[in-house]
């Protein structure tokens, strides 16, 4: 039995550093512009394993829990890599969809001096997650699933709610859209109503795509975790909201810093503590892993998270 479920991508991510990428700043914010077709040395060069529902598989197995993953890969070498890291960290690979006629996702990031980043990316398997891949018995079991984004898969996402509505066991659902997902939303073809949803969790930019529905959204999740990079975050808690300042560190790569909060906040409330040490646990596990290169290597066990106080 599973005390957390994670349903997401698992993709292969390489990350590309250096000092010499060009910045250019506009009214629409910062682009990354090289010469087209020139050679550029860069000051690193590294391979890891990402995506949003490998990354959270492995911070809640850093955590102290038993983790099952609900993903598709191919049966390639970026599926070993993506398998081997789940096997380190201790995150079961029974519920791993492999489909030999798919090619495990993958991105490329181009990281700047500053920590920030324009991605390449290639979906592959991670985005053709079907509802017959859903396992319905230890989905029953679990104690809490965390969905992150699934490519938009409308039949998928049906299909779990489904699931978690007819459970006879009170369940816990934490949601972290992707940008297929908050479409959906947005345009009214999935009504947050028929979601089981515990936590919602956004960034800033994702919560302002969904202006026209956030009332409907309130009125039906308790906890909604909107992020804000270094500004910090606010929760919103049965409409009440509260701002909360992030530690101030230097990043080397922002890569994976929603998934590592959402994981520490969910983590922190499973082990009884309360909403605001919660958050404490969602910025000291995420300013960790953007000192870090890849969205992994920061992120902290159960014997750091506490250490945090509770600053209720």
């Amino acid at each position: 039995m599973y005390d957390i479920i994670t349903i997401g991508s698992s993709v292969v991510d390489i990350f590309v550093l250096s000092n010499q990428f060009q910045l250019e700043h506009s009214k629409e914010g910062v682009r990354l512009c090289q010469e087209y077709g020139a050679k550029i040395d860069v000051d690193s060069f590294q391979v890891h394993s990402g995506g949003g529902g490998g990354n959270t598989a492995v911070g809640f197995a850093r955590l102290g829990f038993a983790v099952g993953v609900v993903t598709e890969t191919g049966k390639d070498s970026f599926a070993n890599i993506v398998l081997e890291d789940f096997h380190t960290n201790k995150v079961s690979t029974n519920l791993v969809i492999q489909e030999k006629r798919e090619e495990t996702g993958g991105s490329v990031a181009l990281i700047g001096k500053d920590g920030g980043r324009s991605i390449l990316v290639h979906r592959g398997a991670s985005s053709e997650l079907d509802p017959k891949d859903l396992p319905v018995g230890h989905l029953s079991r679990a104690r809490w699933v965390h969905l992150s984004s699934i490519a938009g898969r409308e039949d998928t996402l049906r299909k779990l709610f489904e699931i978690l509505s007819r459970s006879n066991r009170r369940y816990k659902l934490s949601w972290n859209p992707g940008r297929s997902e908050l479409v959906l939303l947005k345009n009214r073809q999935l009504h947050i109503a028929h979601v089981p949803c515990e936590v919602f969790s956004v960034n800033r930019d994702e919560w302002n795509l969904l202006e026209g529905v956030r009332d409907q959204i309130m009125a039906n999740v308790p906890q909604i975790v909107i992020t804000e990079g270094n500004k910090g975050c606010e929760v919103i808690i049965k409409g009440f909201n509260r701002h909360f300042s992030t530690k101030k560190v230097t990043s080397i790569d922002d890569t994976g810093a929603g998934d590592a909060f959402i994981t520490a906040y969910i983590a922190a409330q499973l082990k009884g503590q309360l909403p605001e040490t919660a958050v404490q646990w969602g910025i000291e596990n995420a300013t960790s892993v953007v000192q870090h290169v890849g969205a992994r290597a920061g992120l902290l066990r159960l014997g750091d998270m506490e250490k945090v106080e509770n600053v209720s």
